[in-house]
């Protein structure tokens, strides 16, 4: 049932970024391969922040409907009898497997329509690890927000706080390890060829304190 609902939450979400993330494929392949890396960061933030959700705070089942339908949702779900801890990791857990879908697609494409990808497998691979390492962090902080935001502004508070991650990472004012950005140009694997495993590190456990500090709120806030 909740893996039902958070589909039908969520599965026009996966429909139009599918449909944007073919667009900025063929638009990308016409670029160097440094074009395809700013492009894939910028796809995954996107997708990443459109899917993340607590399970609580839900959206409408049905397009166009978020501001109408997400007070019915929510107080629906509050009553389904399943403890909140169990609603956001089945909700995060469809969110996560949806974005790695979505950016494995992304992937598979940029690596068929770019042929200086295809000689060099060890360091795509790293740059994938990089983009989902990413997409994980930005998930974490997304959901978080949804814990005390409507949908609407989750996105915006979203969108800026990566803003602002750019900014800290343009300025050179984060340490090198938490500098997740900077993986995708200067450090990115295809340029250094090896992998980045304190920014990949940084990442995930930048998701994990995110996500912990989520679950905790969940539990104790007054619906």
């Amino acid at each position: 049932m909740l893996w039902l609902k958070a589909w039908m939450e969520t599965r026009w979400k996966v429909t139009w970024m599918l449909f944007f993330g073919a667009l900025i494929v063929l638009v990308a392949a016409r670029r160097a391969p440094t074009g395809l890396l700013a492009t894939s960061m910028m796809f995954s933030v996107v997708v990443t922040i459109f899917l993340a959700g607590t399970g609580i705070e839900t959206a409408s089942t049905r397009p166009g409907e978020s501001e109408k339908g997400g007070e019915g949702s929510r107080l629906f779900t509050l009553s389904l009898p399943v403890t909140r801890a169990r609603l956001f990791w089945v909700r995060t857990a469809a969110g996560v497997l949806e974005t790695a879908a979505l950016l494995s697609l992304f992937a598979v494409a940029a690596w068929l329509l770019l042929p200086s990808l295809a000689g060099n497998a060890n360091d795509a691979l790293g740059t994938f690890a990089v983009i989902v390492s990413l997409s994980m962090a930005v998930y974490a902080i997304s959901a978080c927000l949804s814990t005390f935001c409507d949908e609407g502004w989750r996105i915006r508070l979203s969108g800026l706080a990566a803003v602002g991650i750019y900014v800290l990472s343009a300025s050179r004012r984060l340490p090198p390890a938490m500098d997740i950005l900077q993986s995708f140009v200067s450090k990115s694997p295809l340029v250094t060829h090896r992998m980045p495993w304190d920014t990949i590190v940084a990442a995930c456990l930048l998701a994990v304190v995110f996500f912990a500090a989520t679950l905790m709120i969940i539990q104790k806030r007054d619906y």
